[in-house]
């Protein structure tokens, strides 16, 4: 029996992309969204056979596999977050939450970007203030030295480089000191 409120709620899940319900209930559905995203992106006879007998409904069969998968095909893990509404159902005073997969629109809090957006939000956040090139430095020299140029414009890399070029021989501790 619970196994079927399990199913149930993950069908209206991947359906509507957000679900609000009991924050117990948020948490424990959490590991199967994010283990039936996980299956799904197996890619195999086996997996794809584990997700069919999650998944009830033939549509959120198909929005798993035409909308999810190409999202988060660059995200390993945690595509779903429980956000605590802080607000309690009034028949039972029972804390409220919403379980919602991330990157999608109309999201209540953006997620963090993943792989070539990771490395464009990282380099304009570096650019924008002193305190996130403190943040950032470490990040932004890595990608500047990889073997892999960067997905960004060649006036950014430069902008980026001038702006490392201020750091180097300088200990982290002594960044605090200066600025």
């Amino acid at each position: 029996q619970q196994w079927k409120w399990v199913k149930d709620m993950l069908n209206i899940l991947i359906i509507n992309q957000r679900l609000e319900t009991s924050l117990a209930r948020a948490k424990e559905l959490q590991q199967y969204a994010e283990e039936i995203v996980f299956l799904a992106k197996k890619n195999s006879a086996y997996h794809d056979g584990l997700v069919e007998s999650m998944l009830t409904s033939p549509e959120a069969r198909q929005i798993l596999y035409e909308r999810l998968l190409p999202r988060y095909k660059d995200r390993h893990f945690h595509v779903s977050r429980v956000v605590n509404l802080w607000k309690y159902r009034q028949r039972d005073t029972t804390p409220m939450a919403v379980l919602e997969y991330v990157d999608r629109p109309g999201e209540m809090r953006p997620a963090n970007p993943v792989g070539a957006a990771r490395k464009q939000h990282v380099a304009m956040e570096f650019l924008e203030t002193r305190r996130s090139r403190r943040k950032h430095l470490s990040e932004v020299q890595r990608m500047l030295e990889s073997k892999k140029k960067p997905p960004l414009d060649e006036a950014v890399l430069e902008a980026l480089r001038f702006e490392c070029s201020k750091y180097e021989g300088l200990e982290t501790n002594q960044l605090v000191e200066i600025e």
